[in-house]
């Protein structure tokens, strides 16, 4: 009876055992209450607010900066656990107890036992029922308590404290920004108010124009007290890319591709768009009111700025205006009556060419047959438009005029000096994807020959942009004023009632009439002004190139600074309107 109130209380005990013990929460926990080793104590700038584009100021402010080290420690932490006995165990060695306590106290399992026996099995009996509460298993989550000590320490941590400082008289620092290797900007003694220095960033632009893309970077040092805080700031941050119009004209397409169907609007020279990607082959798409499109690559060049110094983006854009708005394209005089006799031809390359449209020349074609119409009273089926290739199969397919009548003749697009013959000589040029193709213009000659007409007024209109070094080293070697004088004699000695008007020399441009005072007259500026010349009724040669001399390499200077000189050959004697 004895011995099982025995293995009652020790269940009793046992079933409710608690346990405590510390437990490691942080092998690196900080001592805040130790003093912090002093590694090191200094004054130092530190970018507080970076620039936008927006906004391009960088903004530094002096602080005390300390750099500590603080030791770390493991910390523990006190828990309770509660545990209950493995029942299986207890049963188990309960079990052997009994049969231990039957063994020495009756004869059932052993008789004639002895005195010593006896008390070996009572202890085993004891120890068995003893250990059998010992083999215990945890109820639960341990319960954390708060209490927390720190043991040995385990490292340090490094700790930056900075301080803004603001002293009352000002600071001076020497300011250097870099560009790569390139230094942008230095001075020496920059005051600084309140310990605080602004730098506008944005007004670097122009001195890293051209040098820079979307992944160059500035290096900004500032010394102070003989040391040096370098900053690396990216110069996407306060400059956004932006496409400035260097062409005179440029059309905003809808599509990246060529043609009239696509053209939205038109921009004048200086404008500035905002760039959204340049990963087009041929085009660059730009941000305009809100909407896209597409400019092609070669109408202007990549600046990289600041909204903030130029404020809202620069565009000229020129209203869509019908023809007959501009100035030459009304009032038209009438001077002379139908002759049946007399023809027009409009003759050029300029308008399906690899090398780009020729602004505008489809309205100066306009312009000039609209003259013809009204002013020399041709009709529509005396006028004759090639643009298209073949120039020569097609001019064969004109009729002659058997010495009757005068041949209007207007001959555009884009021309260039290759060698002939030994000799430079005026090619019109065209791309037509597969290379270049050369006409001489002196094929054309020999066809307005063919047609023999009784007086001949030939206008030749070409762009040499198209840049060549045979031609260069062909105006060099003979000049460009012989080289057109031996051009027109290929046609004036045959035709001695003839005159043939260049709008330009060789090596210069047929320059657009549009500048930021004037408009956009919306033609080529020879072109504007032979057609004033008639408007003017300056039908005697001499008067109309006279006109043409006075006004068109003036304009020309005065608008786009590049000269245009106009060469006239022939019998100036001669009357359009007879």
């Amino acid at each position: 009876m004895r011995s099982l109130l025995t293995l009652i209380l020790f269940t009793i005990f046992f079933t409710s055992c608690t346990t405590t013990r510390w437990v490691v929460t942080d092998q690196n926990a900080v001592d805040g209450s130790a003093e912090p080793r002093v590694v090191s104590d200094r004054q130092a700038y530190i970018l507080d607010s970076r620039p936008t584009v927006d906004e391009p100021i960088a903004k530094f402010q002096l602080y005390q900066i300390k750099d500590l080290e603080f030791p770390e420690r493991v910390r523990v932490e006190r828990t309770v656990q509660e545990y209950k006995p493995k029942w299986g165990f207890v049963l188990l060695g309960i079990a052997g107890a009994a049969t231990a306590v039957v063994a020495a106290n009756t004869g059932v399992i052993l008789s004639g036992a002895s005195v010593t026996q006896k008390i070996g099995l009572n202890l085993s009996a004891g120890l068995l029922s003893i250990l059998s509460f010992t083999n215990l298993e945890s109820t639960g989550d341990p319960i954390y308590t708060g209490e927390t000590k720190l043991m040995r320490q385990s490292g340090v941590e490094a700790r930056r404290d900075s301080v803004m400082i603001q002293p009352d008289d000002s600071v001076f620092v020497d300011v250097n920004i870099f560009l790569q290797d390139e230094t942008l900007f230095s001075q020496e003694e920059v005051p600084a108010e309140n310990g605080q220095l602004d730098l506008n960033l944005g007004s670097f632009a122009d001195e890293m124009r051209g040098k820079i893309n979307r992944d160059s970077e500035i290096r900004v040092r500032l010394s102070h007290d003989g040391l040096d805080d370098d900053f690396i700031i990216p110069t996407a941050q306060f400059l956004a890319p932006y496409l400035n119009i260097n062409a005179l004209v440029a059309n905003l397409r809808s599509t990246p591709e060529g043609g009239n169907l696509n053209i939205v609007t038109e921009v004048g020279q200086g404008s500035f768009l905002e760039l959204m990607n340049d990963d087009a082959e041929d085009f660059y798409r730009v941000q305009y009111e809100g909407s896209e499109y597409f400019v092609r690559k070669e109408s202007g060049s990549i600046e990289w700025l600041s909204t903030a110094d130029s404020g809202s983006a620069l565009v000229f854009e020129f209203a869509e205006l019908p023809f007959g708005e501009i100035d030459v394209e009304h009032s038209m005089p009438v001077l002379k009556p139908n002759n049946s006799s007399d023809r027009g031809l409009i003759i050029s390359n300029g308008l399906n060419n690899g090398f780009d449209q020729r602004q505008y020349l489809q309205r100066d074609h306009q312009l000039f047959e609209a003259y013809l119409n009204t002013s020399f009273r041709l009709r529509d089926a005396q006028i004759t438009t090639i643009t298209e290739q073949q120039i020569s199969s097609q001019l064969d397919e004109v009729e002659g005029m058997e010495g009757d009548g005068s041949l209007y003749v207007y001959l555009s697009g884009f021309g260039a000096v290759r060698e002939r013959n030994n000799q430079p000589a005026i090619h019109l040029i065209t791309d037509n994807g597969q290379g270049e193709t050369l006409l001489p213009i002196t094929e054309i000659f020999s066809e307005l020959k063919r047609m023999n007409p009784g007086s001949l007024f030939l206008f030749i209109d070409l762009d040499y942009s198209v840049s060549d070094q045979q031609t260069s080293n062909g105006i060099n070697r003979n000049g460009s004023s012989g080289l057109l004088q031996r051009t027109a004699n290929n046609i004036l000695r045959d035709l001695p009632n003839s005159v043939v008007v260049f709008s330009n020399r060789p090596g210069q441009q047929s320059s657009i009439y549009t500048g930021i005072l004037d408009g956009n007259k919306r033609h080529s500026i020879f072109n504007y002004f032979l057609a004033e010349a008639i408007q003017q009724r300056k039908t005697r040669m001499s008067d109309l190139v006279n006109h043409l001399d006075r006004n068109v390499d003036y304009t020309s200077r005065r608008l786009h600074d590049q000269p245009q000189d106009i060469q006239a050959f022939g019998n100036l004697n001669l009357n359009l309107a007879q």
